[in-house]
């Protein structure tokens, strides 16, 4: 049974609607098992290590960092860091330029459903001008390839993070946030003149707050987790040799053409929540 302080997130959601055994294992038994996702290593390591420089790039950015001295870091780290950073100087959402937003990197907020706390953790929720409040979720994205467009909507990502923000974005804003003025917008490092916007709505928030409460008391109810029925996904999880589904790990450009939905929580999703 899960305990009543569990804390649902779109990581674990998502690695529960993958695969009900890894959410148990991860995030149940908090289970540490010495096996990469994918392969080669170094590359997969070096990837990881991007995104999360591009991430502190972009949340010291919003803070109020000079752009001179960012400029000048990523030079130093990298080749490609720099042609990140430049990407994101030239197309960075223009909402966020406006002289009276309010930015608020790395927040995170969360609210009660189902008996149960749900929290999103937001790369940079923008508070905009106007009556009654905007926002726009804004989530940085440094996958090699940008994801199709149905991959995104459909991931739970994009269900969680506006629903989470409609029911609690009033300790920020001041005033409640209605869900047709929420915006998520995803930016990717590799297609920087390709966001997708995905605009939220009072008919997607009731759908929303209906099937992400079924889906919290199916996984609190639930007696076991058995292992998914599609083993695609089995080559890219840690858990393959413990569940004997294999001991290889999956190629890397592999897990990018392929499992493109799944790519949005393995880093690169969570790099987005380490600390700086």
């Amino acid at each position: 049974m899960i305990s009543a302080g569990f804390v649902f997130t779109q990581s674990n959601l998502h690695d529960y609607l993958t695969c009900p055994r890894r959410f148990e294992l991860r995030h149940l038994r908090r289970l540490n098992w010495p096996a990469v996702e994918t392969a080669p290593v170094q590359e997969a390591e070096r990837r990881m290590r991007l995104g999360s420089d591009f991430h502190r790039l972009a949340h010291q950015h919003a803070l109020g960092l000079p752009v001179a001295e960012l400029t000048a870091f990523a030079a130093e780290q990298s080749p490609a860091l720099a042609a990140m950073w430049q990407n994101y100087l030239s197309h960075r959402p223009p909402e966020l330029s406006a002289s009276d937003v309010r930015l608020f990197p790395e927040v995170t907020l969360s609210a009660t459903l189902a008996g149960y706390r749900l929290a999103a953790r937001y790369d940079l929720l923008a508070l905009l001008p106007g009556e009654p409040p905007r926002a726009l979720l804004v989530d940085w994205k440094t996958n090699a390839r940008r994801p199709p467009s149905a991959a995104l909507r459909t991931h739970i990502q994009s269900r969680v993070y506006p629903f989470v923000l409609a029911v609690s974005g009033e300790t920020l804003a001041g005033a409640p946030l209605s869900p047709d003025r929420i915006t998520l917008r995803y930016w990717f490092a590799a297609a920087p003149a390709e966001p997708e916007t995905i605009p939220y709505s009072a008919a997607q928030f009731a759908a929303d707050r209906a099937d992400l409460s079924a889906l919290v008391l199916e996984i609190a109810a639930a007696a076991q987790f058995p292992l998914t029925a599609d083993e695609r996904t089995c080559r890219f999880c840690a858990y393959r040799s413990f569940c004997d589904r294999g001991d290889a790990a999956g190629p890397l450009d592999e897990f990018e053409e392929e499992l493109l939905a799944e790519e949005l929580t393995l880093d690169w999703e969570q790099v987005s929540e380490i600390a700086y």
